[in-house]
């Protein structure tokens, strides 16, 4: 039986996702691949690192998050974008210049330039960041907030993001015993790495195998077959019927973007969608994501008192992040710093 989209109400065809679905995921495909294209772009312009030079989004990661239930309250279901980022991100109700506000360091960033990884945490849309170096750190996080949301009956469900390397950290490895043990509505994500074997064996399954949870492979499935699966696995996760682990295989630039393609034209046959509502919604993904370019360069930079706070990052931050300790009572002004670094 194909199960209907989790929060949201049944279609009438339950092999249909409707056309509202289906236009959202039309939407967050292109606006993710434009989001993409620009960050690749100002990376080589020298408008963001030059290491985002290479950036890759993988567009199932929109699919995945859209099938769980979003809300702005502070009520629905909570979400770690991980390294998939933005692509979850902004399912769960990001905006494109957010995230490059967020890459860029900007004062008028989420956090205020303070949190480091490509997410951010914001609760009332169900967003956690974290840019920490320990793999696996969010899987225990998450874990957490599912086993609480399965004790007070709430119809919540909690998804994770992690990059393979997390299986090889004992958090990890704690975060995902824990849900299986309880029954936690937890969905677990792993990018799996580009070797990754697509005969069916692979550690990511033998992990699923020892913590006794649902597992399931995704490569080159239709999204819309992708929607249902994670929208059965936040059903079961949210009934008691305990975690699901995910391994995403490994695609390359030729095959990321063609599920995406192919969903679009089978949309306008299946949902009833239009040649023309089709063109609007690639036309408004596409004006919403040139507005963020263009807004970014105007965007300020960290306020100099904001220097002095403590910076959460896996790495050295760049100026004007050049204190990561917070201040003391025998620390100076920001003004008298300034005055100090001048006259150095």
């Amino acid at each position: 039986m194909t199960p209907e989209p989790a929060g949201h109400a049944p279609t009438t065809d339950p092999a249909s996702l409707g056309a509202e679905v289906a236009g959202d995921l039309l939407y967050l495909g292109f606006q993710a691949r434009f989001l993409a294209e620009s960050v690749r772009d100002l990376a080589r312009s020298e408008g963001l690192h030059p290491g985002l030079a290479g950036f890759r989004m993988d567009p199932r990661s929109t699919v995945i998050a859209r099938a769980m239930r979003c809300a702005t309250d502070g009520k629905g279901d909570l979400c770690h974008p991980g390294p998939l980022a933005p692509g979850p991100a902004l399912a769960f109700g990001a905006t494109p210049l957010e995230f490059l506000r967020h890459l860029a360091a900007k004062g008028t960033s989420p956090a205020s330039a303070r949190e480091g990884g490509l997410s951010w945490t914001d609760l009332r849309r169900g967003m956690i960041g974290w840019g920490g170096p320990l793999g696996g750190t969010a899987t225990q996080v998450l874990a957490g907030a599912a086993l609480a949301f399965g004790q007070r009956g709430e119809d919540r469900a909690a998804l994770v993001f992690e990059r393979h390397s997390a299986l090889q950290s004992g958090g990890w490895h704690e975060g995902m015993n824990l849900a299986g043990a309880v029954r936690a509505p937890l969905i677990v994500v792993i990018a799996a790495p580009k070797r990754a074997d697509r005969a069916g064996h692979s550690d990511i399954g033998a992990a699923a195998v020892s913590y006794g949870v649902v597992f399931a492979r995704v490569g080159t499935e239709p999204p819309e077959h992708l929607f249902q699966t994670v929208a059965a696995a936040r059903r079961r996760g949210v009934r008691g019927e305990g975690p699901t682990l995910i391994e995403l295989l490994h695609l390359g630039d030729e095959d990321r973007w063609a599920p995406h393609d192919a969903f679009a034209a089978r949309a306008m046959a299946a949902e009833g969608l239009s040649e023309h509502d089709l063109d609007a919604i690639q036309r408004a993904a596409a004006v919403g994501v040139a507005h963020a370019v263009a807004r970014l360069e105007k965007e300020p930079g960290p306020a100099a008192r904001d220097a002095l706070a403590p910076v959460c990052t896996d790495g050295p931050p760049p100026p004007p992040w050049t204190r990561r300790d917070p201040p003391g009572p025998d620390t100076p002004a920001p003004d008298d710093l300034t005055e100090q670094s001048h006259a150095e």
